[in-house]
């Protein structure tokens, strides 16, 4: 797993579809939260407008993890730094370690 509080980032575009940044944003978290972990549930927030292809950095860390549970937070950024959407993940550790 990874250390917690550690920055993950990647580049990627703005889908075509506003709720599709769900599909670009899940995977990092779940990279952050760890192999171990399974998602329980996701929350999306929209913030600034982007243009479907306009470049976004994701950005996603673990905010607190417990021996069973892992809080995530991500979010997409435009090209100017704004907030195009950011989300909060809760992934239940299937193994139980820590």
């Amino acid at each position: 797993m990874s250390e917690p509080h550690a920055l993950l980032r990647r580049e990627a575009t703005w889908p075509d579809a506003a709720a599709a940044a769900a599909m670009l944003l899940q995977p990092l978290l779940a990279e952050a939260a760890g192999s171990d972990a399974r998602p329980v549930s996701l929350t999306l927030d929209y913030g600034a407008p982007a243009e479907a292809g306009a470049p976004v950095t994701l950005e996603a860390q673990v905010e607190r993890a417990t021996r069973t549970l892992v809080f995530a937070h991500g979010r997409l950024l435009t090209a100017s730094g704004e907030v195009a959407a950011s989300g909060s993940a809760i992934f239940r550790r299937v193994t139980g370690q820590t």
